[in-house]
């Protein structure tokens, strides 16, 4: 039995093995139960699904070996929809159905469904990056307006320092430090509070049941260190011109500077 199965037929600590399901008159024992939707449904509908054995539903319900439903799935790497026709051509030759026939077989491609379903998802994905990228890209600007705020205020002790003799490339360097450390601060920060929000919304899941759609959302290790590079790079980028700024004045014009 699917999740949805046992969450409406059981209390949250029942147990459910070995326990009986009355299906029109009919006692079935449960052997086992599923968290993921198969093929058979879809989505949320997929786990309210009960699985019987072929033979042992046709012994209970007496109905032999005729098969009204079946779902096929291809090899990975296989498209269903190219072999769809095969497959129809096929019944129709063992069942001795006209090959002009379009009404005696039905079927119904979920493949291609998906591939509607899949589109709709990559073209909001597409906008998920460009949004991203200008939120980035306001949060380099705040961040060298910072950057540029902190070197102005701090002239006169760059002034200092570059008639003791400081090599730019050390006050350069100091900056763009500076700059990646304010950028990594604020987004892990980020980070944390989205891996608790992800973390609260898998609380409120098992306490609600499963939904497919948001099944076990989760923050993989791979895209923390992704962002940990972007956070970087952004970093440096923030700290370029601020930098640049303070190597660019002159010693003896940043000791006068008020």
């Amino acid at each position: 039995i699917g999740e949805g199965v046992r969450t409406g037929l059981y209390e949250s600590e029942e147990e459910v093995m070995g326990t009986y399901i009355k299906i029109q008159g009919v006692n079935f024992m449960v052997v086992g139960t599923y968290k993921t939707a198969t093929n058979g449904g879809d989505g949320e509908e997929g786990l309210n699904q009960i699985f019987v054995p072929f033979s042992t539903f046709g012994q209970a319900f007496n109905t032999g070996n005729d098969v009204g439903f079946m779902a096929i799935t291809a090899k990975d790497g296989t498209s269903i929809s190219n072999m769809k026709e095969e497959i129809v051509q096929l019944l129709k030759e063992n069942h001795s159905v006209h090959p002009d026939d379009t009404r005696a077989i039905g079927y119904r491609d979920i493949y291609e469904q998906y591939q509607k379903v899949e589109g709709l998802f990559g073209a909001m994905k597409l906008i998920a990056y460009f949004v991203g990228i200008l939120v980035l890209l306001s949060g380099i600007i705040g961040v060298s307006n910072i950057m540029l705020i902190v070197v102005k205020e701090r002239t006169k002790e760059i002034g200092i320092r570059r008639a003791l003799g400081e090599d730019p490339w050390s006050i350069r360097l100091q900056v763009l430090m500076e700059s990646v450390f304010l950028t990594m601060i604020s987004g892990m920060a980020g980070i944390v509070i989205g891996a608790l929000f992800i973390y609260g919304v898998n609380a409120l899941l098992d306490a609600n049941g499963p939904v497919d759609m948001f099944l076990n959302p989760s923050v993989s290790l791979s895209v923390v260190v992704v962002a940990l590079v972007i956070l970087i790079v952004s970093g440096l980028l923030a700290g370029f011109i601020p930098a640049q700024s303070a190597i660019r004045a002159k010693p003896i014009d940043a000791l006068r500077a008020e």
